[in-house]
């Protein structure tokens, strides 16, 4: 559950400089299929083909950087490449095009960010954690950095770093259930069971169909040996979500269970 793979979208009003006055008079005389008549509307366009049909995508930001190149244009390239599954290449990308733009602090920041993500999804925490550092120093109270972070922190076993940003987190936002949900997962490995399950009992209070939360509250009853409650918790998971990454650990969990049983 430490692991995520989605793309963060920088909204288009985020890019707070113009086209130049060069570019603006380019876009006049260029191919029109490619440039719209703005630099806003021709962004809108390539990133909508770079996530729909990324091949066709990354052909128009090839094109588009051709003609008038520009830091929206490359952003899109790295965007396709990220959809078409180049996580590595596209994440060097974003974290070279955020330490080079000229762009505001919010836009440099979601890049470093896109960055990370593409980090996360490659397993290079490392690398990962660099760029969200840079992120979170370029943007104010952002829950969604400080969870990514926490995330890279507890994949590397940092689980108090994990905490200290998830306490920051749910200082901006006491009822995000899903940064309850991860400090009690750390608090778990931790081994601070008591700080653990109330974090676990406050996510299901506001959720009680909340997967992750029944999967800890069920890893909890097992650390205390209380399988019968294991179980129940388990069972849940696998009656919301069969088909979910979190029923697959819970299968082995049960599985595991089941053969310590097994006389």
């Amino acid at each position: 559950m430490f692991k995520r793979g989605l793309i963060i979208a920088l909204t288009l009003t985020a890019w707070t400089y113009a086209a130049s006055a060069q570019d603006a008079d380019a876009e006049i005389t260029l191919d029109t299929s490619i440039i719209a008549d703005n630099l806003e509307d021709t962004y809108a366009r390539c990133l909508d083909a770079a996530r729909m049909e990324p091949e066709v995508g990354m052909e128009m930001a090839l094109r588009w950087t051709r003609l008038s190149g520009n830091e929206p244009s490359e952003h899109c390239q790295a965007i396709a490449l990220m959809v078409l599954g180049d996580t590595a290449e596209a994440a060097s990308r974003l974290e070279d095009l955020a330490g080079q733009s000229t762009a505001t602090a919010p836009v440099r920041s979601g890049l470093y960010h896109q960055a990370a993500r593409g980090w996360m999804d490659v397993a290079s925490y490392d690398r990962a954690l660099e760029n969200l550092d840079k992120s979170a120093a370029l943007s104010f109270a952002n829950t969604a950095i400080l969870l990514d972070r926490a995330l890279v922190h507890a994949a590397l076993q940092n689980y108090w770093s994990a905490v200290d940003d998830l306490n920051q987190a749910l200082d901006i936002d006491p009822t995000a259930i899903d940064a309850l949900v991860l400090r009690g997962s750390a608090y778990r490995k931790l081994k601070v069971s008591s700080l653990a399950l109330d974090d676990i009992e406050r996510a299901l209070a506001a959720d009680s169909s909340n997967v992750d939360a029944l999967l800890e509250l069920g890893l909890l009853a097992r650390g205390r040996d209380d399988k019968t409650a294991a179980r129940l918790a388990w069972v849940k998971v696998l009656a919301l979500a069969p088909e979910s990454s979190t029923a697959d650990a819970v299968r082995r969990h049960i599985q595991n269970m089941d053969v310590a049983e097994d006389p």
